[in-house]
């Protein structure tokens, strides 16, 4: 006899976050994700060990993503109009790494302007 587990988390949730205006400012072309950025950053605990699949699921595709050792990788959102956004647009944009390990989960997340 074969038994089946399946593990149910709640669904993430940041208080007053918008992940709709987030996830729909691709390449941070519109500042809405630079409007919410001090709230991600005040909870960004609750965001570590989250799944890759979770983490896409509330802030969107990633804007790039960046291979690293050790079969770790970088996501990367950004939070001011990048090259790809037009006139408008920033050869270096503020921009938010989170960084997934060799298993799939959230371990790091920070700024970087370069």
């Amino acid at each position: 006899m074969a038994m089946i587990f399946a593990g149910c988390q709640s669904a993430p949730y940041i208080d007053t976050f918008d992940t709709v205006s987030w996830q729909g400012d691709t390449n941070g072309c519109h500042g809405d994700r630079l409007t919410q950025l001090e709230l991600l950053m005040e909870a960004q605990h609750e965001l570590l060990g989250w799944s890759e699949r979770k983490i896409t699921g509330y802030l969107g595709s990633p804007d790039y993503l960046e291979l690293f050792v050790r079969n770790q990788k970088f996501l990367i959102y950004y939070l001011e109009p990048a090259l790809e956004c037009g006139t408008n647009g920033k050869p270096d944009p503020l921009r938010l790494y989170v960084r997934m390990d060799a298993l799939g989960d959230s371990r790091e997340i920070s700024l970087k302007n370069q």
